[in-house]
């Protein structure tokens, strides 16, 4: 989610990064506290893609409105950089306090680790309930059903509501099941 704060920091250097170009990586960068937004803008602003998660915190006050921006995750943002940065500069000019490492090396996170932490679903899971939702069956559809006792039966579908289905079998039996249950079938 981007920021939508204004920029607090009038001019940033650009020079917070080399000009080695690279495959973009992205990184949790920590920032000081209550200073995600002044973080961002400055990377921004310096060529980086940054990203952090926020809510919306409404609070009524003698009748009047306040809304406030706040970061699901405090002190972190994730950051994806086009050029190698140099994370002692961004450290000595305070634009972050740190980035997470492992043995000194700071860790690039991929966008499934990122949908993670902000509770998201990643790309694969995003693909399989695309691929169920092109597999469930539709009214005058011909399906099979893929649980229960008559696992296997291929069946016409004669109504879908509220993610139950209606079926008739070719000997006549009707039958009532989840729409999980039965896969579509082509003919």
């Amino acid at each position: 989610m981007r920021s939508e704060a204004r920029c607090p920091v009038p001019s940033a250097s650009s020079k917070i990064s080399r000009a080695v170009p690279w495959a973009p990586l992205r990184y949790a960068a920590i920032t000081a506290p209550q200073q995600e937004a002044k973080t961002t803008c400055q990377l921004e602003k310096a060529g980086a893609e940054v990203q952090y998660p926020t809510f919306e915190r409404v609070r009524h006050v003698r009748g009047k409105k306040f809304t406030r921006i706040i970061p699901v995750i405090p002190r972190i943002i994730y950051a994806e950089f086009r050029y190698e940065p140099q994370w002692d500069v961004m450290k000595a000019r305070k634009v972050i306090a740190g980035v997470f490492c492992r043995g000194g090396n700071p860790v690039s996170l991929d966008n499934d680790d990122i949908a993670r932490v902000m509770g998201l679903p990643t790309e694969a899971e995003r693909q399989e309930v695309e691929i169920s939702e092109a597999n469930r069956p539709k009214m005058g559809q011909k399906a099979e059903i893929i649980d229960g006792p008559f696992a296997g039966f291929f069946v016409d579908v004669t109504r879908v509501e509220y993610g139950q289905v209606w079926y008739e079998m070719a000997s006549g039996i009707k039958g009532q099941a989840s729409d999980v249950a039965l896969r579509r079938v082509a003919g």
